[in-house]
């Protein structure tokens, strides 16, 4: 065959191969058409007989968050006037009232409170459902249009209308806004120099750390931490994760690498079955201590990767109450000459033994969603907020040396042995981590769950 009649042969083909394409390409493209006629047709009807003229962005910012609006609770639209704020809220400080907020039973609830922030100061609690913020309702929005509305200048008030789930009732609480510098490693009690003391038991070499959040810096603070009392000799470590809402995927993540050296940490599953997975290195890992981690209802997200994590390794051994159940993969994407973004929820954290994190209809009524501690402790409403209470107090008793003026006071024992509260799950904890020193395990018996009884 000659290389004329070689060209023109190729060239039928690809026609042909374009008209057999195009026959489902417009057969799509109509089936597009059909779907979104309604939203068309609502938008002729809006421009034409609305009784005011309706700017074009205020139209399609709303047709966007209806959309989002139907997906999921975490799901939603950034609008163009929104969308630097939202920036500015993730590099470890933002403005607001500081609250983690999550989705319960349909109802929109307060994982938890940020430590030292304007809500836990109002009396914001976690559990708490909001019924509606400046009176408009709660019914129906996303987390993202709540961020909106909790959004705002320093020194402007918001107020809250909340369902206390520890049974005080309904509520309006009203909250200053300010400035909110978020720091996620504390101690246990302060020392005479206006720092942390990471010791829970010096003399038992029992170290512990309270994460509050994961942030970007979290990591590198909790390895100074831990240098500090390895270089003391510590025995055993409490990592207390109570009340994290989560926050950085890769910050918990990586610190679950200091403690396991191989093996998944954790991975995500897309609607379309593609698996992404985050594996632990020798690289970095920590010299081998007994851990004992602290989780509870208002343990979520991230905190809920570290700690389930670390339990299906068999590296901790996980002490408390079962986990929120929060673990969706969220990305925020810009759209295309829009100047704005929708945050999507693309995938599901899975666990290394399979098992998803996030509590959906369909295992709601299993044990298949959250993490389940080895060691159960219960407490009452009134315990829990007791060490809430204790926490808060601890925390405003001693300006820190970076802000503190000459003449701050620096907190002593004395003055400090109110705040503290040993309470029967921390307790639990130290019990059960000593057990471990003792027997020189470092890691977690999960055989051994048992439930105690509430002690208030």
């Amino acid at each position: 065959m000659s290389k004329r009649n070689i060209i023109w042969l190729a060239a039928i083909v690809v026609i042909v191969l374009a008209f057999y394409r195009l026959a489902p390409m417009a057969a799509e493209q109509d089936s597009v058409h059909r779907a979104y006629a309604p939203l068309v047709e609502a938008d002729a009807l809006i421009r034409q007989r609305f009784v005011e003229t309706i700017d074009d962005q205020r139209l399609i910012d709303g047709a966007i968050r209806g959309m989002m609006l139907k997906l999921d609770p975490y799901s939603g639209y950034i609008a163009p006037d929104e969308l630097g704020a939202y920036r500015r809220g993730r590099d470890g400080s933002y403005t607001g009232i500081g609250v983690q907020l999550g989705v319960r039973d349909g109802q929109l609830t307060v994982i938890a409170p940020i430590e030292q922030s304007p809500a836990i100061d109002a009396g914001v609690q976690a559990g708490d459902v909001i019924l509606a913020i400046d009176g408009t309702s709660t019914e129906g929005l996303s987390i993202v249009d709540v961020d909106r509305l909790l959004d705002g200048a320093p020194g402007s008030r918001v107020a809250l209308r909340v369902w206390h789930a520890a049974g005080q009732g309904e509520e309006t609480l009203t909250i200053t806004r300010r400035r909110i510098d978020l720091h996620s490693i504390k101690g246990f009690r302060h020392n005479r120099r206006g720092g942390w003391d990471y010791w829970l038991d010096q003399d038992a070499r029992v170290g512990y750390i309270r994460v509050t959040h994961f942030q970007k810096d979290t990591p590198e603070e909790f390895d100074r931490v831990f240098d500090h009392l390895r270089s003391a000799a510590v025995a055993g470590l409490i990592v207390d994760l109570r009340f994290n809402p989560g926050g950085s995927l890769t910050a918990a993540a990586q610190m679950v690498d200091r403690f396991i050296d191989r093996g998944l940490i954790v991975s995500t599953v897309t609607r379309h079955k593609a698996v992404d997975e985050i594996k632990a290195r020798v690289e970095g890992t920590f010299p081998p201590v007994p851990l004992v981690v602290l989780i509870n209802g208002s343990s979520a997200s991230a905190a809920e990767i570290f700690s389930g994590a670390l339990q299906d390794h068999d590296r901790a051994v996980i002490v408390g109450t079962r986990s929120f159940g929060k673990g969706v993969v969220q990305h925020v994407i810009e759209l295309t000459q829009h100047r704005a973004a929708v945050k999507l929820t693309t995938a599901h954290y899975r666990l290394p033994n399979g098992r998803i994190i996030h509590k959906t209809d369909r295992n709601t009524d299993t044990d298949e969603w959250g993490v389940l501690p080895d060691l159960v402790v219960e407490l009452s409403p009134q315990e829990v907020q007791a060490v809430r209470a204790s926490r808060s107090e601890l925390d405003r008793s001693l300006v820190m040396p970076t802000t503190a003026p000459a003449s701050a006071p620096v907190a002593t024992a004395a003055t400090q042995a109110a705040h503290i509260l040993v309470d029967a799950q921390l307790e639990a904890a130290l019990v059960a981590l000593l057990e471990r020193v003792e027997a020189g395990e470092t890691g977690g018996q999960r055989s051994s769950r048992r439930t105690t009884s509430p002690t208030g």
